[in-house]
This record gives structure tokens, C-alpha cells and sequence, in this order.
């Protein structure tokens, strides 16, 4: 009695595992080396069933036996088998987590060339904007003298005023270039309408924008990806395409913040560009790879440039 219940408890564990290990198969892509130990699992669960089979003589005692023996030796190949392909599976692994590790190092690189090229612009933005301003009041203060005339020093503190709010509107431009009020009090749609309505008067561009997302917020790091990713976009154009129009249009749909934006500039070779690293595309990729998304070029030269991105946007 207390065998039959062993063999019934061995039984029904042999049963759970093989359940556990099918529901598997999904997971392991199917791999060779996980069905031939599911298929020694099912074995196993026949081999435990006859085990059960009452003997009713000599002769049936003895099938079974050979049976038993057969079935125990199958058993053992599939196992055996299915070990020596589970080294293919560890193999799969190991390259698996050399492409994550190379992967990572490629990640941290663009991270650490996108901290540099702002930096970079920092510096520039602070040497060329505020430093001549700075320069200029430092020649204004030093021009004041109780000897000079009375109107001498107030045309001198006049000019020193303008200095002065001329540094302050520097300073809020430089600060809104780094980190976008407009984009932390009221959301992506309304950023990209700023950052597009400084462009249109400085470059004389025809830049449109549409978007169906209205004042709807989501969450910061896919707003400054997708607003940071726009502002590459339409910078590289400025600065390198020589277009006169520029056509963006950032919408969501299904959960999913998507961007067509087009521009009618002279156009690249993007497998080229993309090889270089040039304008900012692997920049622009591992940005919106971190959200899950994606960003695609369609350009030759001469044919200006299409680009598509999306970003899960939960």
C-alpha cells in the first residue's frame, strides 16, 4: 500500500513538472534541448503509469518488465540528448550577453558624447552670448568718473542698463535652451510650438506643426526625448540642409507618441550618415531606444529628408 502511494505521489510530481516545462516551450523559442527533457519528462509519467499496472501473472509481469526496461532506456537517451544540447542553449546565452554588454558600452558612449556636445554648446552659448555683454559692462563701469561731464555718466549708466538686460535676457535664453520651462509647465505640444515660433523669426524658415495631443502630459523623460529628438531635427536642417520648408507632425495613438517629420533640404546618404555618426542620428536613436521607440530616415541626395520616430508613451 505504501508503494502504490509512493508511485502515485511520483506520478503526479512527474505530472506537475512536465506541465511547468510545456508551458515553457514559448519562452525557450522552441529550443531542442528543452522539448527533449519535456519529452524524458513524459516518459517518465508513462513509466510511473505502468508501474501501476496490477501483475496478473507470470507472463504479463515479465511484458511489463521488458517494457519497464525499453522505456528506461529511452528515457535515458532523450535525457542525454537533450544535456548535450543545453551547452547550445548556454552558448546562446553567453553571445546573448556579449551583445547586451556591447550593447551597454555603445549606450554609455552616446550618453557620453551627448553630455560633451552640450557642454561643448554651453560653453559657447556662455562665451559668445554672455561673455561680450559681461566684457562690455566691465568697460562701462570703468569709464565712470566724478570728473566726467553729467551727461557723459548717465549716457554711460544708460548704456550699462541695456547691458545689463541684455545679459539678463541671455541668461534666461541660455537657461531655457538647457532645461525649457515652456516644456516642464505645460507639456510637449506648447514646447515645440515655442521652440518652432523663435526659429520661424530668427530663420525666416516655413515651419508647421501639428499635433492632436493638445495640452495632454506624459511623463518627463518621453517629453524631453521626443522634444530634444524635434529640436535635432529641425536644428540639422537649419544648419546643414538648406531647406525652406519643414513639415512636423507629432501625434499619439494607441499609447504611442509618433512623429513624421519632413523637410524639402538637399538631402544625405543615410547609410553613410549613420555609419559617421554624423548629425547627431546615433544620438537622436539611443535617446528614444531607452523609450522603447525607434527613429527612422528615408533621404538621398537631393531629395530632402523624411524621418520617423515613436516612443511608447506609457
Amino acid at each position: 500500500m505504501l508503494s502504490q502511494i509512493i508511485v502515485y505521489l511520483s506520478l503526479l510530481c512527474q505530472l506537475m513538472a512536465l506541465g511547468y516545462a510545456i508551458t515553457l516551450f514559448k519562452q525557450t523559442k522552441f529550443n531542442v534541448a528543452w522539448i527533449m527533457i519535456s519529452t524524458g519528462l513524459f516518459l517518465m509519467a508513462i513509466y510511473r503509469v505502468i508501474e501501476l499496472f496490477p501483475v496478473v501473472d507470470r507472463l504479463a509481469n515479465e511484458e511489463l518488465y521488458i517494457a519497464k526496461v525499453w522505456l528506461s532506456l529511452v528515457i535515458s537517451l532523450v535525457f542525454a540528448v537533450g544535456v548535450f544540447y543545453i551547452r547550445k542553449l548556454f552558448q546562446f546565452l553567453r553571445r546573448l550577453d556579449k551583445i547586451r554588454d556591447e550593447t551597454e558600452k555603445r549606450v554609455l558612449s552616446a550618453i557620453i558624447r551627448t553630455e560633451e556636445r552640450e557642454r561643448q554648446r554651453f560653453a559657447k552659448e556662455l562665451h559668445d552670448g554672455l561673455g561680450p555683454l559681461l566684457s562690455v559692462g566691465k568697460m562701462l563701469i570703468s569709464g565712470f568718473n566724478a570728473g566726467n561731464a553729467p551727461d557723459v555718466n548717465a549716457k554711460l549708466l544708460h548704456n550699462l542698463q541695456q547691458v545689463a538686460d541684455e545679459s539678463i535676457a541671455s541668461v534666461k535664453e541660455i537657461s531655457t535652451n538647457i532645461s525649457p520651462h515652456v516644456l516642464n509647465d505645460f507639456g510637449l505640444k506648447e514646447a515645440v510650438s515655442s521652440f518652432i515660433s523663435k526659429l520661424r523669426a530668427a530663420n525666416g524658415i516655413d515651419i508647421r506643426f501639428q499635433s492632436n495631443i493638445q495640452r495632454q502630459r506624459f511623463s518627463y523623460n518621453v517629453e524631453v526625448i521626443m522634444y530634444r529628438v524635434i529640436c535635432e531635427l529641425i536644428n540639422n536642417t537649419i544648419r546643414h540642409a538648406a531647406a525652406t520648408r519643414v513639415r512636423v507632425n507629432l501625434y499619439l495613438e494607441d499609447d504611442i507618441l509618433h512623429l513624421d517629420y519632413e523637410d524639402n533640404g538637399r538631402g544625405f546618404d543615410v547609410q553613410q550618415a549613420t555609419a559617421n555618426g554624423g548629425m547627431g542620428i546615433s544620438n537622436m536613436r539611443y535617446r528614444l531606444n531607452s523609450g522603447n521607440g525607434d527613429l527612422q530616415f528615408t533621404s538621398q541626395p537631393g531629395q530632402g529628408l523624411q524621418a520617423r520616430a515613436h516612443i511608447h508613451a506609457k
